[in-house]
């Protein structure tokens, strides 16, 4: 089941966390973007995905890290909300940016956090974004798919249908969420597919619909047990007891000691008849392999698919190719180099050919093997 998202005001939790969260403990690491690795300034622990840029502005040094050119003008310096760094992150109708980092500690189940960042939209982009939020989970979702988007979205979301902007500099975007337990991972971004959801424009233009944002100052806090925010996020979960992660902790109790032994419980990903899709147990255990692959940077692996005898009226072959392009994707989507993954359909390769066969669930299958 989807968990819905927390649809909150931007402004309207301001006043209250602002003595509340002075004594708490940010759990985002490096989360205004000044650290310093050297003497050079730094983004690190964060990671990517797409083209994410980073900005220093400072008297001391003035650094700019782009990946387009550089009559870009939405690569103007400005001044960050606080110290010399911010970030970018460019939408575009097909093209998402995100950032992602793993949080101080993973969320525990039952307690109430509180998200905030601060976001103010470029002067040169056409379009204002109608949407942006944060999502919280065990491991990294494939935010590059369009099921990914639908499968996994934002526990805090704002929604502005006029577009996200303001007369002020730098706008406040925050919200209250009860956690389920083991969330390490927080990313950042707009998680609409549609583009009709997207954009709101700025004026008409003929050029690419694109939306601009600068980021900067995000935190996450623990809540106590006061307050209407967190009365309203408890009858929140109440209403929706049954989200997607309520057994992540079949897979990892202790997440990091999950990655040293990976069995074929986790290995084999099945699909329906037919079908080469993944679902919400494919996701999870695919999660549980690419936090795996990134703490064994130099492991390859083989992706095997294979088919039930008869599917797609008789074409296995290419049920099957779909079926390892699925975890393809899912794998080369969440930062796993495309050098480190071998695909090999195998097709047909089982007994059971009856239709309603319960064992045929078997057959449709992409094994993932660890290569020695």
């Amino acid at each position: 089941m989807k968990i819905l998202p927390i649809i909150l005001s931007v402004f309207f939790f301001a006043s209250i966390f602002s003595g509340q969260t002075a004594q708490s403990q940010n759990l985002v690491p490096n989360g205004s973007f000044d650290d310093v690795r050297g003497s050079r300034p730094s983004m690190k622990p964060w990671k990517k995905i797409n083209t994410v840029d980073f900005f220093v502005n400072s008297d001391e040094r003035r650094y700019k890290e782009v990946n387009a050119a550089k009559s870009d003008r939405n690569y103007i310096l400005r001044q960050p909300r606080t110290g010399n760094a911010y970030v970018g992150l460019r939408v575009w109708p097909k093209y998402n940016e995100y950032l992602q980092i793993q949080l101080r500690k993973p969320l525990e189940e039952g307690k109430v956090y509180s998200f905030e960042m601060y976001i103010t939209p470029s002067h040169y982009s056409n379009c204002y974004l109608k949407t942006i939020g944060a999502s919280f989970y065990s491991y990294r979702p494939p935010y590059t798919t369009r099921e990914g988007k639908e499968d996994f979205p934002p526990q805090v979301e704002v929604y502005r249908s006029f577009g996200i902007r303001d007369t002020s500099d730098w706008i406040r975007i925050n919200g209250v969420f009860v956690a389920k337990g083991g969330e390490k991972l927080m990313t950042i971004g707009n998680f609409s597919w549609s583009p009709s959801d997207k954009f709101k424009r700025k004026k008409f233009a003929l050029n690419k619909r694109e939306a601009y944002y600068y980021v900067d100052d995000i935190a996450v806090y623990e809540l106590d047990a006061n307050g209407l925010p967190i009365k309203d996020s408890i009858a929140y979960m109440n209403a929706y007891p049954d989200t997607l992660l309520s057994d992540t902790n079949d897979f990892d109790n202790d997440i990091t000691s999950a990655f040293a032994v990976l069995d074929s419980s986790i290995t084999t990903i099945l699909f329906t008849e037919n079908g080469y899709k993944l679902d919400d147990l494919s996701y999870r255990k695919l999660g549980v392999i690419t936090e795996y692959l990134f703490e064994n940077p130099s492991v390859k692996i083989l992706i095997q698919a294979y088919a039930a005898p008869g599917e797609l009226d008789g074409q296995e072959m290419k049920i099957a190719e779909k079926r390892g392009k699925s975890v393809y994707i899912f794998l080369t989507g969440n930062k796993i180099d495309r050098g480190r993954i071998e695909m090999k359909p195998i097709g047909n390769s089982c007994e059971f050919y009856k239709a309603g066969d319960p064992s045929r669930k078997y057959c449709r299958k992409v094994d993932v093997v660890i290569l020695p």
